[in-house]
């Protein structure tokens, strides 16, 4: 099951990446991601034209702000038009005065203005937070695809801009695919996308929700699915009539805060609940993440001005480096890590792409004219690939410094504690050094010390100080005893 899984996951990934990365670097990923305008800004969920730009295209035409973009059979379409144009496209629409009479206008769109180099770097910029949240989202999902990793990974897909993607991929694609594509960005990766947050905080840390946790669970996966329908239901009202659904602004607003405030009460309630030693590892992460909803939920706010999310909005970031940090250093998640080389060889892969990708792109900018993009480009690609050991042991030790350097350091106190264990002249020290200092060291919950008797059984010697109960002793043929015998052997 957990090969199906993992090739699910790379499957889906896969899919992801396509859809969000593909118009990222192009010349039509701007603040008006088409290239081309119309001059026509703020257009909502109903059809109303809230801004037209003077001297534009559609200000020349006769359209003024409170005018409203008919709807028909075929306005989904239509509507993407006037929103998305390409520098150049020349479009007929019909539209309506706000005392009802109909229009109709053929508009010709003009590039986008001021598009700059800090536009340019401002897309990538947006899109990292969204990086982060996927990768760790994967990982998790990847070495243990739960249902709490998989609602984990539900939100981190959705928080990718969708806008990129309709604009870019809505010329490209034929009608039906389109359709296809529009309802996953505006259901799976759309507002529906931040509901998971609930299964995730109720199963969190250990994916076992008990007493209230598992019946309200119940509750939140029909939520779940009527939320899906409800959002699946709007997108069909808008593909069809190019109107939203009446219930909008619960799918858009109310939905998602509530979704956030009830995270926030339930994570609040397990931290407030846990035992001392529970909450001293995980009150970092409580805090981190009840951050994270907060700048999260800043987004589905009405009226909160667009540059004011996007600055609050990075403090999403927190939610996934707040749950990879509570993973590795402190196994707040029960993962089975052999995660060094994977992760070091992950950030050295993604490392490779992005030096490529943007070397591509500014040789194929800055050089075309003068006939050296290529020669630059392969040249700059061989000095990486000579860097590349290199670059594997620079990462690989840092790495080791960030996050695995308590383990290190454990590994070298028991060393050293293990060659001075032939100078003990007191069977106590001997118990000492192999009991309580590994169990210090590597802060195990309990560890106990057997002897093997004359008769073959195996008797309990010693405990360290936090281990309340230890089984007294283990036979021969005790299950525990063949299975380490088996594994000396292999």
């Amino acid at each position: 099951m957990k090969l199906i899984a993992r090739a699910v996951l790379i499957a889906i990934t896969a899919c992801v990446l396509l859809i969000f990365y593909l118009p990222l670097g192009n010349d039509d990923y701007t603040g008006r991601w088409s290239g081309g305008t119309f001059g026509i800004e703020g257009r909502n969920s109903t059809s109303l034209i809230t801004h037209v730009e003077a001297g534009s295209p559609a200000y020349a035409a006769g359209i003024r702000d409170g005018d409203r973009v008919a709807v028909g059979a075929a306005s989904a379409g239509e509507t993407m038009e006037i929103d998305f144009p390409r520098a150049g496209d020349r479009r007929t629409f019909t539209l309506v005065h706000p005392d009802g009479r109909q229009f109709s206008v053929t508009m010709t769109a003009i590039p986008v203005d001021h598009f700059t180099a800090w536009d340019r770097i401002t897309g990538f910029l947006a899109i990292i937070p969204a990086t982060v949240f996927l990768a760790v989202a994967f990982a998790l999902v990847f070495l243990r695809p739960t249902v709490m990793t998989w609602s984990f990974y539900g939100v981190a897909v959705g928080y990718f801009s969708t806008g990129p993607s309709f604009q870019y991929f809505h010329s490209l694609l034929s009608a039906s695919l389109f359709a296809a594509l529009s309802f996953l960005l505006m259901t799976v990766f759309g507002n529906f996308s931040v509901m998971p947050l609930l299964p995730f905080v109720l199963r969190f840390p250990d994916d076992r929700p008990t007493g209230f946790s598992r019946t309200f669970e119940r509750f939140v996966w029909v939520a779940i699915v009527c939320a899906f329908a409800a959002y699946a239901y709007n997108w069909q009202q808008i593909w069809t009539t190019g109107r939203s659904a009446e219930f909008v602004a619960v799918l858009d607003v109310w939905l998602p805060l509530l979704t956030f405030a009830l995270s926030t009460y339930i994570l609040i309630g397990k931290f407030k609940h846990a035992s001392a030693q529970v909450r001293q590892r995980f009150g970092f992460l409580a805090i981190g993440l009840v951050v994270a909803f907060l700048a999260y939920a800043v987004y589905f706010v009405p009226g909160v001005p667009f540059a004011v999310k996007q600055i609050v909005g990075y403090a999403v970031i927190a939610m996934p480096v707040t749950v990879a940090y509570a993973v590795l250093r402190h196994r707040v998640i029960d993962v089975n890590f052999v995660l060094n080389r994977a992760f070091t060889y992950g950030i050295l892969s993604v490392f490779v792409i992005a030096v490529v990708s943007v070397l591509d792109w500014t040789f194929s900018r800055a050089l075309s004219e003068y006939h050296l993009a290529v020669v630059a480009e392969l040249g700059a690609t061989i000095v990486i690939g000579f860097l590349l050991d290199r670059i594997n042991k620079i990462i690989e030790s840092g790495v080791e410094r960030v996050f695995f350097r308590h383990r290190r350091e454990a590994e070298r106190y028991l060393r050293n504690a293990a060659d001075a264990l032939p100078y003990a002249i007191e069977e106590s020290a001997v118990s000492e050094g192999l009991v309580e200092v590994p169990a210090e060291a590597l802060a195990l919950s309990a560890a106990a010390l057997y002897r093997k008797t004359e008769s073959g059984r195996f008797e309990g010697v010693a405990t360290s100080l936090h281990t309340p109960v230890a089984p007294p002793g283990f036979s021969a043929n005790h299950l525990l005893v063949r299975m380490l015998q088996a594994g000396e052997e292999r």
